[in-house]
């Protein structure tokens, strides 16, 4: 994954390019390939590349879209010949994620959200409009944590480079921790108070007063269903798929590696990995972790 950083002041006071600096580099660690911002007066965003996919060699972040929208994303797009398809002529030329994403902006707003399927997460600054978004996948499987103060607001999609770097005093969140206890805290909580997180399915609109929104652009339905005459219907739907899963998160640029426990049903991800990358004409190697079991006499 690559990570992305930021800071917007609502004063309109010029971000400190030494803070910048330090977003930058506590966020490192995740983009080790490449390192650039983008500085506009009283915002300020980073970013830090880790290229895993043949596209992701070309894509330069923070990017600007062709309605003047800057966008930092760090994320797989796992429906990309449908987006293009129908984005059409917007597609021309650039095809990395983060164009397609762009462009998905440009034309649909916040409606692009519910149409990127994949693991994802996103930061929009609007200059006309002077707001900001964030958003994450259907399932908050990427994260982005954001810290609003009455003068600025800080995010990350590293929730421990906040901390150190905003100088602000944070107080343990006691409804966080009363979830987690009992299996999962509230989406949108964090260990900190002071510290929110983007919940899932949802994006988060920050405006230059300080104000703050929170919109749902997706949500499960307990009411649909796929019916079928016969199992072995549900078993081919099924199949199809779990195919489809895997070889999605096979499209990179360099050797996979499938790190699975002993259970007996990981056996048949890992076929369909070699499978799938031995079309991708790449190299899938499993680790087996069995679990350690104590012997006695």
């Amino acid at each position: 994954m690559s990570a992305q950083a930021g800071i917007w002041n609502f004063n309109d006071k010029p971000v400190d390019q030494t803070l910048a600096e330090r977003l930058s580099t506590a966020i490192a660690y995740y983009g080790p390939d490449r390192a650039s911002r983008h500085m506009e007066n009283s915002i300020g965003m980073v970013y830090r590349a880790f290229q895993t996919t043949p596209e992701s060699h070309t894509e330069r972040q923070p990017y600007v879209s062709g309605h003047g929208n800057v966008i930092t994303w760090d994320g797989r797009i796992d429906n990309r010949s449908e987006l293009i398809s129908l984005l059409g002529t917007e597609m021309v030329g650039d095809r990395t994620d983060v164009a397609i994403v762009a462009a998905a902006f440009d034309r649909w707003g916040s409606g692009c959200f519910r149409r990127i399927i994949g693991d994802w997460a996103i930061s929009i600054w609007r200059p006309t409009e002077r707001e900001l978004l964030f958003a994450c996948d259907f399932m908050a499987i990427r994260h982005i944590f954001y810290h609003l103060r009455k003068e600025c607001v800080y995010w990350s999609t590293d929730l421990a480079s906040l901390v150190p770097l905003s100088g602000h005093k944070f107080h343990i969140d006691d409804d966080f921790i009363a979830g987690y206890l009992a299996y999962e805290p509230d989406c949108h909580l964090t260990p900190y108070r002071e510290i929110r997180q983007v919940p899932a399915g949802q994006f988060v609109r920050v405006q230059n007063n300080g104000n703050i929104s929170m919109e749902r652009y997706w949500q499960f339905s307990p009411e649909f269903r796929i019916r079928y005459k016969s199992d072995e219907e549900y078993e081919d739907h099924f199949r199809h798929v779990f195919r489809q899963a895997v070889r999605r998160r096979l499209r990179s640029n360099s050797a996979m590696r499938l790190a699975r426990s002993s259970d007996i049903r990981t056996p048949r991800a890992s076929r369909h990995s070699a499978c799938s990358s031995r079309t991708s004409d790449l190299s899938a190697r499993s680790i087996n972790r069995s679990p350690t079991r104590s012997r006695r006499g």
